[in-house]
């Protein structure tokens, strides 16, 4: 399973420090001019997101079109393997009808489509479409994934999972895509390493995550293996799972060098959050691929 660490401005660039880097860009998460191309290193996988759930957030409605067209041009400079999503419709207002859920599904639908024919007309250079399932059920998330599979996408994500708690009822919803569309299902957000590993074994090809960011952020950090969270102090957000750790641990990764690095557990300073953040990707990505990450050669 490919693992896509969720990058926002500030977080370390991840292909900087590992050769075979997956990273997720949402169009809303940088500046209207921002290009993969201000990276020193570019990831060997990019996966660019619409946006659309900052933007059901916020109570904006871009039209697909714009949309398109800001990732076209974030891409345009781009080498490496490229997924592009269309924009859609999260269903994460609460107490949503039924028939506002279906209008929503509907104008999901509406906008994959149109980003088909954006891409055969406008694309300025080639890249994977990766439709996004929404649903709120089974059976509409089911309808969703027949509807795209049907108008040619082969790769899909599933969204509003965001707000589903329960991590049988994710499982059951990722199973019933995976019944309508076989193999190419991503699912977003995933922020329990416990649940990747599960998505993974009912054949799910890849995961994102922003984990080891606001894990950092959360004064929490990763070791492995097994996989454990460990905090540093006191947090508001930390699981309850994590143990507490007080002195640094011998570790090979980038921001550890080989060593035990004590400003790894040092709060106040965007400095340790950062280094914190490089130690956490290391541990989860070797947690959820079982490859940690390598340097790039020169």
């Amino acid at each position: 399973m490919r693992f896509y660490a969720s990058w926002y401005p500030g977080d370390p660039v991840y292909a900087d420090f590992d050769a075979d880097c997956a990273m997720l860009v949402s169009a809303t998460s940088v500046s209207k001019h921002w290009t993969p191309d201000v990276w020193s290193n570019a990831p060997k996988h990019l996966l660019i997101d619409s946006g659309a759930f900052r933007y059901a957030l916020n109570g904006e409605t871009p039209t697909q079109r714009s949309v398109f067209e800001r990732q076209m041009r974030m891409i345009a400079p781009f080498q490496g393997d490229v997924m592009v999503c269309p924009l859609d419709y999260p269903l994460i207002a609460p107490n949503l009808t039924t028939s506002q859920a279906d209008r929503l599904l509907g104008l999901t639908l509406a906008n994959a489509y149109e980003f088909l024919l954006l891409a055969h007309i406008n694309a300025s250079r080639p890249f994977t479409p990766l439709a996004v399932v929404q649903g709120f059920d089974d059976h509409s998330v089911q309808h969703s994934a027949r509807e795209l599979y049907a108008m040619g996408y082969r790769h899909f994500g599933i969204g509003s999972l965001a707000m589903v708690y329960n991590g049988d009822q994710i499982l059951r919803r990722v199973r019933a895509v995976i019944e309508i569309v076989g193999k190419g299902v991503h699912v977003f957000g995933v922020s329990s390493s416990r649940l990747a590993r599960a998505l993974e074994e009912i054949g799910v090809t890849s995961v994102d995550s922003s984990r080891p960011a606001k894990a950092a952020l959360n004064n929490v950090v990763f070791s492995g293996p097994p996989f454990k969270r460990h905090r540093i102090a006191p947090t508001h957000g930390a699981s309850p799972r994590s143990e507490y750790i007080k002195t640094a641990f011998l570790c090979p990764c980038s921001a550890c060098g080989g060593r035990a690095n004590p400003d790894l557990l040092k709060v106040g300073s965007r400095r340790y959050v950062y280094l914190r953040t490089l130690h956490n990707y290391y541990y989860l990505k070797q947690h959820l691929t079982n490859h940690a990450p390598t340097l790039p050669v020169g």
